[in-house]
């Protein structure tokens, strides 16, 4: 089953494989990982990491603002051979207005139709998520974004879905990310951008309750079937889909 991979410069670090799909394999474990940001991982952690991991590739979610949260982007992005920064948010807009737009939207804080619009919104990007999972050369592969939940979050179900894990596993391994919603909240602050309101209201709004990947899920699977069905809305075809499948399944 999935394990939390302990560390000191992130949090919410896991493998996310071992899963079973309802095809009767398991999700490959050692080849997916997800975590928050990667930027305040030291040398030593970061080859001790690397060491452990043999990542060959980070795929970096978040938007270009969220890049002043550090001088550094960490010594792990110097270690690991290829890095590809994919901001599934505007990146041609500040990351202010995409937040205030789906606010008006979705309402304030995390839900499903708000994962939803990121996916749609960000099709561009997806399909470049695609492309990496596609080349058997970018595996082991890690997934970040800030706090390693939503949009990390979003990538993740998308996987665990197309290669058949049941979507009750898959929204319990989004949940998982709750229990590092203190790290969280403190790296936020530390980076110079406090929350509004008390900090009890914050973290209340940072927890992943796993009705948000529920609702995600069914819109998914509502309006094309499933993770698979958009992929192919994407423009990649069932070899393609097969391609992904096969390495990442035993």
């Amino acid at each position: 089953m999935p394990r939390l991979i302990d560390t000191h410069g992130t949090f919410n670090f896991r493998d996310f494989g071992g899963y079973a799909t309802n095809n009767g394999k398991e999700v490959r474990s050692g080849l997916l990982f997800r975590a928050a940001s990667l930027d305040r991982i030291e040398d030593e952690e970061a080859r001790s990491l690397q060491d452990r991991l043999s990542m060959q590739t980070i795929i970096d979610l978040r938007h270009p603002d969220e890049f002043r949260d550090n001088p550094s982007r960490g010594a792990l992005v110097d270690i690991v051979p290829s890095r590809h920064a994919l901001s599934v948010i505007d990146a041609a807009e500040p990351i202010k207005n995409h937040t205030e737009a789906l606010n008006i939207t979705h309402g304030i804080g995390q839900s499903g139709p708000r994962y939803f619009a990121v996916l749609e919104l960000g099709e561009s990007i997806w399909r470049d998520v695609v492309r990496i999972l596609l080349e058997p050369s970018s595996y082991p592969i890690i997934a970040h974004c800030t706090a390693g939940k939503d949009r990390t979050g979003i990538t993740a179900g998308l996987i665990l879905d197309l290669l058949g894990v049941a979507r009750g596993d898959i929204s319990e391994d989004y949940a998982m990310s709750t229990a590092s919603v203190d790290d969280l909240y403190d790296y936020i602050v530390d980076a110079g951008r406090k929350p509004e309101g008390t900090v009890e209201a914050s973290k209340s709004r940072m927890v992943s309750k796993r009705e948000y990947m529920d609702d995600f899920l069914n819109l998914v699977h509502q309006k094309y079937g499933n993770a698979e069905g958009y992929i192919k809305h994407l423009g990649f075809g069932k070899t393609e889909v097969a391609r992904i499948c096969e390495f990442l399944l035993v």
